[in-house]
């Protein structure tokens, strides 16, 4: 008998497949680090889990799953097969182009990541951090080793390019927890500058009497980072829910009643400050 999953998160706006037992992470793309002659086989493998739900849409008629099907401006539906792709110009014109044309312009799959480049790990601007995937040794366990040691004792991450899911991204190769991962990056086009927003560069001035106070706040809050202080609350709250309705009761959530607003920022300074003596 399979064994029932609970799902612990929904979002009433997306339907997510039911979740399975966990598996062994699959490659996501087997190839080989290279560093002048030296060529370093490896696969990549996720190194996060999405905790996503179970849940699917159903009707609330017959409690069958809902599926979706396309339908063009003119309200006829439409076949995988007749589908284009339209580069957006001014008033609902089109640039057309088939499948053929977009797939000319993908990049060729390399298996290879060349690392022409070394820099320090922490010049790394974690807002261009997309995601990061762990790299196992593929029949090169020696010069894998050897990498690992090395990018271990010397603080630095390697810069190169690879291919995957049709997409050219920068990777940066670094030393993590007795292991080598490998960190996509976005471009440098890719995010944006905060300090160009005309909300941010007009922003008054702090008085001196409330920076000393939001000063006082930090230090006395001030501690080590723990990851593991912090739930995801919803999630929790959903799988209560669950768990007391498969056990047939009925169970309603309270939330918590909302902290009435202080009448000034000062007056909100002082009493968060004075709560924390």
């Amino acid at each position: 008998m399979a064994k029932l999953q609970i799902p612990s998160q929904i979002n009433a706006d997306e339907e997510v497949e039911e979740r399975t037992e966990a598996a062994p992470a699959r490659a996501i793309w087997t190839g080989s680090l290279s560093i002048g002659l030296v060529n370093i086989p490896v696969r990549a493998v996720p190194m996060t889990i999405e905790k996503k739900s179970g849940f699917r849409m159903l009707h609330n008629r017959c409690n069958t799953p809902i599926s979706y099907k396309k339908f063009c401006g003119e309200g006829d539906e439409v076949l995988q097969s007749e589908i284009v792709y339209g580069y957006k110009l001014d008033r609902g014109k089109y640039l057309v182009f088939d499948k053929k044309e977009i797939a000319s312009a993908k990049p060729e799959s390399s298996k290879v990541i060349d690392l022409d480049r070394f820099v320090n790990f922490f010049q790394a601007d974690p807002h261009y951090f997309e995601r990061t995937y762990l790299l196992i040794p593929d029949g090169s366990e020696m010069a894998y080793a050897l990498l690992r040691k090395t990018l271990e004792k010397t603080g630095k991450a390697a810069i190169g390019k690879m291919t995957l899911s049709s997409k050219e991204r920068i990777v940066l190769i670094h030393f993590y927890r007795g292991a080598i991962v490998a960190t996509l990056l976005r471009y440098q086009d890719e995010v944006l500058d905060p300090s160009n927003r005309p909300e941010i560069r007009d922003l008054p001035e702090p008085t001196e009497k409330e920076l000393a106070l939001a000063k006082d706040i930090v230090d006395r809050l001030t501690g080590d980072l723990d990851l593991s202080l912090y739930h995801d609350l919803y999630r929790e709250r959903i799988d209560t829910l669950i768990s007391s309705k498969l056990k047939g009761e009925v169970l309603h959530l309270e939330k918590k009643a909302s902290k009435q607003p202080a009448k000034s920022l000062m007056e909100a300074l002082r009493q968060t400050a004075e709560s924390l003596k």
